[in-house]
């Protein structure tokens, strides 16, 4: 008797990064973490989360979350840096989500 499984393997995107202690410490990451902070914070605006995950510390059980009350500021942040990095763009794409929160 021959038994025969069939198993779909779906690709999933990872949704936050995984940086080292030390890159997180000298913000060499900082550009994919204020991409991975704008994108999920949106993803949270529109699924009505609570928190979002932001970075994963790699080597360790530690994972950056940014609860919906610092929303925010988060994204306050985020545009200073893209009007810094003259990212016009993402800067008008987050200031729609700021009105949303």
């Amino acid at each position: 008797m021959e038994i025969v499984v069939k198993v779909d393997v779906v690709k999933m995107t990872r949704k936050i990064p995984i940086i080292s202690l030390e890159d997180f410490e000298a913000k060499a990451k900082k550009p994919l973490m204020m991409k991975t902070l704008v994108s999920n914070i949106a993803e949270g605006i529109k699924d009505n989360l609570e928190s979002v995950n932001v970075a994963e510390i790699k080597h360790t059980d530690i994972i950056l979350s940014v609860p919906k009350d610092e929303w925010r500021g988060g994204l306050e942040n985020a545009m200073n840096y893209y009007i810094e990095k003259e990212e016009y763009e993402e800067c008008s794409k987050i200031k729609n989500l700021i009105k949303k929160i």
